[in-house]
């Protein structure tokens, strides 16, 4: 199974560097951008009160939510989205074409004429899903800290929650897509699935704020378990949402493994 885990990321190793720059890019353009701003933070409540509630509260801005003014309320509110976003996407990707790919570009056969068996198959590239993705936030935690640094105000568990609390995120979206992969094997099919995925879930996860009658949907949407208030105003991922995404990365793994065993897999 070593030999396929290293064959598995050195093939997926490009589009890994082309992700984690885009992604990391994205959060050090959203982070130098603070300064530019920092002198109008000043009139920020005057500016705000022109908005209706449910809209600031799509952004983390409402009663109780991120400060702008300060550098981890900025970064909450403009980088933390787009970080989740590009990253849940390269997730879904990753996780809906790496196992598809085999059976829609005719490699299935050669891979399962070697000695290795359908479960090693599946967790080995799970574990190249999980390097990759923790690689990613990796780059990200490195670009986060450096910020920190030069603007001189690091908080450890801070730094340490926007950098990886997106791996949950990520791994959510990443074992859905690996799930539906098991079934759906043309690849552009399983990628399209997974992009919408990634974007129905942040359209429910606006609408849950956007009015109490639909605030129970804030429970099926992965955004909302990682959230950026909780983790600037309570430096924590809530307890009940890190079980939820537990649990449903855990059943949409097993339940891989269960039908892929037992798949009648034509080449």
């Amino acid at each position: 199974m070593n030999k396929l885990i290293m064959t598995e990321f050195k093939r997926n190793f490009k589009s890994l560097i082309l992700w984690s720059v885009i992604v990391a890019g994205t959060a050090a353009l959203m982070l130098m951008l603070f300064p530019a701003f920092e002198d109008a933070f000043s009139n920020i409540e005057e500016f705000l009160s022109m908005y209706p509630p449910e809209f600031l509260e799509i952004f983390g801005m409402g009663e109780g939510g991120l400060d702008m003014s300060t550098f981890y309320g900025w970064f909450g509110v403009e980088g933390y989205l787009f970080v989740n976003l590009i990253g849940g996407s390269f997730a879904a990707i990753l996780g809906g074409s790496i196992l598809s790919k085999e059976e829609d570009d005719k490699t299935i056969e050669f891979l399962l004429s070697k000695p290795i068996s359908r479960t090693q198959i599946v967790f080995g590239k799970i574990i190249v899903i999980i390097l990759n993705l923790l690689i990613l936030n990796s780059l990200v935690a490195l670009v986060l800290m450096a910020a920190f640094v030069i603007y001189g105000d690091v908080n450890m568990t801070i730094w340490f929650l926007y950098s990886y609390a997106p791996f949950v995120l990520q791994m959510i979206f990443a074992s859905i897509s690996f799930l539906i992969s098991v079934f759906v094997t043309k690849s552009r099919r399983v990628l399209s699935i997974a992009l919408g995925l990634v974007i129905g879930m942040y359209v429910i996860d606006l609408i849950s704020k956007l009015t109490d009658e639909f605030e129970y949907l804030k429970y099926i949407s992965p955004y909302e378990f990682i959230n950026a208030v909780s983790i600037v105003n309570d430096q924590m991922i809530k307890p009940l949402y890190l079980v939820i995404s537990i649990g449903i990365i855990g059943i949409s793994l097993i339940l891989s493994w269960f039908f892929y065993k037992k798949k009648d897999i034509t080449a």
